[in-house]
């Protein structure tokens, strides 16, 4: 399925499932008045309603990227990855920056994106299994791919509440979220990746058993990735993930080692990896498409930081960000002018990717340092070196001084791609390493609870 039709797709499943949950002349077959369209497909759905579940469930997989709520924004702002330069409300700057001592606020809309959207997700993931669940329409084979789909992104997106209330002494997040009543309890930051790994491995398990083909369709982004199979790969660089934040070093290279990992240099192999779509209305544009040069005061903009402290021929720089003719300010930032702006994206509809090539051998290399396995450590780091014009690795080959070239190395890779920055300085202690100087902040370490979930 294009991407132009996923929204058209997820916005068709409401209408057409309203219409077959209401009788207009018989208003007794309505089963639930307040949500029609889940009750009518949760029992006995079509091929083509579960198609249309799948694709509601890529559009809401996406939405963590949206607009200027969204995840890099919020997370890259923290890091000082970014500046989030949007003149249309001062808590992108003040909030977000901590300025004067301010601190996140719980009802700040753009907050939404690293606690709500993903949750919107999960509930749409919920809904599909369910529905998958209670029809007759497939086979076994073919429910475990849909179930080993939904739990992959069920997983995925666990993750992004989870680094916003890192180790909250409160509990971090809520994962059995099954009924939106009754949910359970917030678990602990470590109770909850773990039952995070377990999802994954659960998925992994099902997609095993699903067969050589889905019964349904996924946008181009997963590329070559659409099948059980590379479902499993996509899955298991998602295990990677999780495990170096649980520091299971060795639980990470197990999961590369079922992953589409490739210890090759060059730019293609590094972008080999699974993407969010988009597409001209109805769909919804690339939300981190800004035009070059663009007159406007709602732009995100590269923080300086990053220019000043790149190495020299460095091509990530050119690449990623974009010299301005004109500088972008702002009145909450006085006396800084912003001169790059993100240069990764040619279009509107551009792909944007949620997991890449470059990050596996990031984590290789991280994974093999701490297990002080030097030479596969500095091997994956020389393949992201020469990949972008550095010359090789010459430092000490210590646990130390390969953690400080492959924290650096992964500032540059994966720039703007969620937070990484913010999520890698504090996994490390380096929090006070993030540059406060030019907006007179302070780095978070984690977000307030929204206040839906405090009441």
């Amino acid at each position: 399925m294009t991407m132009p039709s996923l929204r058209l797709a997820a916005l068709t499943v409401i209408v057409a499932l309203s219409l077959t949950a209401c009788d207009f002349f018989d208003p007794d077959t309505v089963t639930n008045a307040d949500s029609p369209s889940t009750e009518a497909v949760l029992q006995n759905a079509t091929r083509a309603e579960l198609q249309n579940l799948v694709s509601g469930l890529e559009f809401q997989h996406r939405n963590y990227t949206d607009g200027t709520a969204g995840v890099t924004q919020l997370y890259g702002s923290f890091g000082r990855e970014v500046y989030a330069a949007y003149a249309s409300d001062p808590r992108f700057i003040t909030n977000w920056l901590g300025k004067g001592g301010v601190t996140p606020d719980p009802e700040f809309f753009a907050d939404a994106a690293s606690y709500d959207t993903p949750y919107e997700a999960i509930k749409q993931a919920n809904t599909l299994i369910g529905a998958v669940n209670n029809t007759d329409a497939v086979t076994d084979a073919e429910r475990d791919g849909y179930v080993g789909l939904a739990h992959t992104i069920q997983a995925f997106q666990y993750l992004i509440p989870l680094q916003g209330q890192y180790r909250n002494p409160n509990g971090a997040i809520r994962i059995d979220v099954a009924d939106p009543l009754t949910p359970g309890p917030f678990l602990p930051y470590d109770e909850a990746l773990a039952r995070i790994r377990d999802l994954l491995d659960d998925a992994n398990d099902a997609l095993g058993q699903a067969g050589g083909d889905f019964a349904f369709t996924l946008t181009s982004g997963w590329n070559e990735f659409g099948s059980p199979a590379g479902v499993q790969q996509v899955n298991r660089a998602i295990a990677a993930r999780a495990a170096l934040y649980a520091e299971d070093w060795q639980g990470a290279l197990d999961a590369l080692d079922d992953s589409f990992l490739s210890l090759t240099a060059g730019a293609e192999s590094m972008d080999r990896g699974a993407y969010h779509t988009f597409g001209a209305p109805p769909d919804l544009f690339n939300p981190l498409f800004y035009p070059r040069n663009a007159n406007t005061s709602q732009i995100l903009m590269v923080h300086p930081s990053m220019i000043d402290d790149a190495l020299p021929n460095d091509e990530r720089v050119p690449l990623k960000f974009f010299e301005r003719d004109t500088p972008v300010t702002n009145g909450d930032l006085p006396g800084v002018e912003l001169f790059y702006q993100d240069n990764r994206y040619d279009t509107n509809t551009a792909p944007v990717p949620f997991i890449r090539n470059e990050e596996l051998i990031l984590i290789y290399a991280e994974a093999n340092a701490q297990l002080e396995q030097f030479g596969p450590a500095v091997d994956a780091i020389d393949i992201i070196r020469t990949t972008w014009g550095l010359d090789p690795y010459a430092g000490p080959e210590t646990t130390d001084a390969l953690i400080d070239e492959i924290l650096f190395q992964r500032r540059y890779s994966l720039w703007a791609e969620g937070g990484h920055r913010w999520i890698d300085a504090r996994r490390y202690d380096r929090l006070d390493e993030i540059p406060t100087t030019l907006d007179d902040g302070q780095v978070f370490d984690r977000l307030v609870r929204p206040l839906s979930e405090i009441s």
